[in-house]
């Protein structure tokens, strides 16, 4: 008895995380396939409001706060903000200030794209994981372990280069950023 009601809060469990998977998919800023980088991240769409991307709710710089929607540290609009001539005149950005974000952002990209891919693979494992009827709950809470520490790993390379980026600025750039979201 014991047995199978270990064996049904397995189940319960599993179909719970797949849910969270699913419901995370489905939630992707810009609504992208599974497995692509969300909007704004490198390698994956324009973010809305930004050049090249859909317009966001509200106007391209309405913004939802220093998150807008992303897991992980946001400085500034989602995405390239600092490619939007808009956004660059309000806050008084110069082209070399500019260059360097490019060069940051370029630095960045492959650490970024490569985390990003494994916190892929591991929320694809802990998916498959959820549809084995034989996974023990060792198994998948482990498997939670790993998507966590995926996700970790991609937060802090994404705040790394924003915090790099956020250095490029003097602190009345910063403040008029801030004020923009």
């Amino acid at each position: 008895m014991k047995a199978r009601l270990a064996g049904l809060v397995c189940v319960f469990l599993s179909l719970a995380v797949a849910a969270e998977i699913s419901l995370h998919a489905q939630q992707r800023p810009g609504g992208g396939p599974p497995g692509s980088p969300p909007p704004g991240m490198p390698g994956g769409p324009p973010p809305p409001g930004s050049p090249g991307g859909p317009p966001s709710p509200g106007g391209p710089h309405a913004g939802g706060g220093s998150h807008s929607g992303h897991d992980g540290v946001q400085f500034g609009p989602v995405g390239r903000w600092w490619d939007d001539k808009l956004v660059a005149k309000t806050i008084g950005l110069s082209s070399d200030q500019k260059k360097k974000m490019d060069a940051i952002f370029d630095a960045h990209k492959p650490e970024i794209v490569s985390t990003y891919k494994a916190f892929l693979k591991e929320q694809a494992r802990l998916e498959s994981l959820s549809k084995d009827p034989h996974a023990d709950q060792v198994q998948t809470f482990a498997q939670i372990d790993a998507v966590n520490q995926a996700r970790a790993a991609l937060q802090k390379a994404t705040a790394q280069m924003f915090l790099e980026i956020r250095q490029q600025m003097d602190p009345d750039q910063i403040d008029k950023l801030e004020k923009l979201q």
